[in-house]
């Protein structure tokens, strides 16, 4: 009896499993019958930029001409992820420094993970530099331009560094790196009165994390106060030194998750990089269709190639 029971118990246990798989398969084949929604960022982002030249797609990068019909255009890594969020056959692409807290499923790229470590290492290759770039026409004795030189410093320091670093930018923190105690001493300006300063950041939305943390530490080493409007990496250049510069959306201090471009001709001194960071294609939670992606793959899924997700193979 024992043994019958035993027996019964086997074969209950393998139809569960048989049923279950048999469920999972249905599922999946439902799944990769649906059709593919694709989103992008507007053509003045710099994640946009670093992907699809990431991918081998440059021609989509600030055109959307070679897109599938029906593509997605959202505002910010905020919206993207948004989005995804509230599609399950959608697919997208965010900055490693905003992935952590998606809650989305960021997809291998070309076999490798999209980790911190990996991007040090080189093994993940779709990479991009994010940059600042300050306003260059203060007079001599403004406060908002020796402030504007004090912030530069102090995101160079030993602290600065580390701020950015614990705000998924990826760069190296080196036993040498100057305190901001050594630094201070060059920018007086900082134990003044500035609390009638307001100094105005902006540009990629990329960036927004990273620049909010180390504007919070500076406003309280310097006394001012800090607003901030990040619309995109294209308003960097054209906010602080192009034709935006002098309007209500002017800014002192612009951050770009891209090279800057020739046609945004920043005087020589006022920009530089800040750090690595990474992009990654992202699906919503419930894709059983994909957890990883090639870069031919994905140019064929923008250009409307594959249509699908069965066609992701």
């Amino acid at each position: 009896m024992k043994l019958f029971k035993r027996i019964v118990l086997v074969l209950a246990l393998v139809l569960g499993v048989a049923v279950l798989t048999a469920c999972s398969c249905k599922e999946e084949k439902k799944f990769s019958e649906e059709k593919i929604t694709v989103y992008t960022r507007d053509t003045t982002s710099g994640t946009r930029d670093g992907f699809f030249t990431g991918i081998g797609f440059k021609e989509a990068a600030t055109d959307n001409a070679p897109l599938v019909a029906g593509f997605v255009e959202v505002t910010g890594n905020g919206d993207m992820i948004a989005k995804i969020q509230n599609d399950e056959y959608g697919i997208g692409y965010i900055s490693l420094a905003s992935y952590a807290d998606s809650g989305l499923k960021g997809l291998k790229y070309e076999g490798v993970e999209p980790t911190e470590a990996n991007v040090l290492n080189e093994s993940y290759e779709l990479t991009r530099n994010f940059n600042y770039v300050v306003r260059n026409d203060y007079a001599a004795d403004s406060k908002e331009g020796k402030l504007v030189a004090a912030f530069v410093a102090y995101m160079f320091s030993k602290e600065g560094k580390e701020i950015i670093k614990s705000k998924d930018g990826i760069l190296e923190v080196k036993a040498t790196d100057k305190k901001w105690s050594e630094l201070k001493a060059s920018h007086p300006v900082v134990d003044e009165g500035n609390s009638g300063v307001t100094l105005r950041l902006g540009g990629s939305t990329s960036v927004q994390k990273i620049a909010e943390a180390l504007s919070a530490a500076f406003k309280n080493e310097a006394g001012c106060k800090v607003s901030h409007n990040h619309t995109g990496s294209g308003a960097a250049y054209k906010a602080t030194q192009g034709s935006e510069k002098d309007g209500a959306t002017g800014l002192d201090i612009g951050f770009a998750s891209r090279e800057f471009k020739d046609s945004e001709p920043a005087a020589e001194g006022t920009f530089g990089k800040i750090c690595v960071d990474a992009i990654v294609a992202v699906v919503n939670n419930k894709n059983s269709a994909v957890s990883a992606v090639t870069a031919e793959q994905l140019v064929k899924m923008y250009d409307g190639t594959f249509k699908k997700w069965a066609d992701v193979k």
